[in-house]
């Protein structure tokens, strides 16, 4: 009797968990696929926008503008990288123990909180980093709470983000 009952139970039972299972496994293809696209977006972002200055690898070149790849300015707070994308970054800054003195214009005007979300997460995420994505909410929120900045930021500004 018992047995039966339990066999009922799981009867009644193994549609309910099909269906969670399924669910769940829809999420977890759905997320792949959206950050897929994002890292998608962020790659064109990148070769269309930052790789003829830094090059496709991230290296930058010698007398050039820094590398990103292995850079505290990357791996540091999000907000700051968005900053220098969105407003631009001028005036010396010390990378990797080597000191640059150059001009990256800022692309808030021509690029989208998406563009630039997709675009700061492939750079934090590419060449053997691993970060969580940024999010166009977070991009909004540094946007607007800089829209009144006509000038490009220096180094010592935003080590002020912690």
């Amino acid at each position: 009797m018992a047995g039966l009952r339990i066999r009922k139970e799981l009867t009644l039972l193994a549609p309910a968990l099909i269906l969670a299972l399924t669910a769940v496994l829809a999420q977890t293809v759905s997320r792949a696929a959206s950050q897929t696209q994002d890292t998608e977006r962020g790659s064109v972002q990148f070769e269309a926008q930052c790789a003829s200055c830094h090059e496709r690898d991230g290296r930058g070149t010698e007398g050039g503008p820094p590398p990103l790849q292995g850079s505290p300015w990357v791996r540091g707070p999000e907000t700051r990288l968005i900053k220098i994308v969105l407003h631009g970054m001028r005036g010396k800054v010390e990378v990797n123990g080597k000191t640059y003195n150059l001009e990256m214009p800022g692309f808030g005007k021509v690029l989208t909180d998406e563009d630039i979300a997709a675009v700061v997460s492939f750079v934090r995420g590419s060449w053997g980093s691993r970060t969580e994505p940024v999010a166009p909410a977070g991009v909004r929120r540094v946007r607007d709470a800089t829209r009144n900045r006509t000038d490009y930021w220096t180094a010592d500004e935003l080590l002020l983000d912690q």
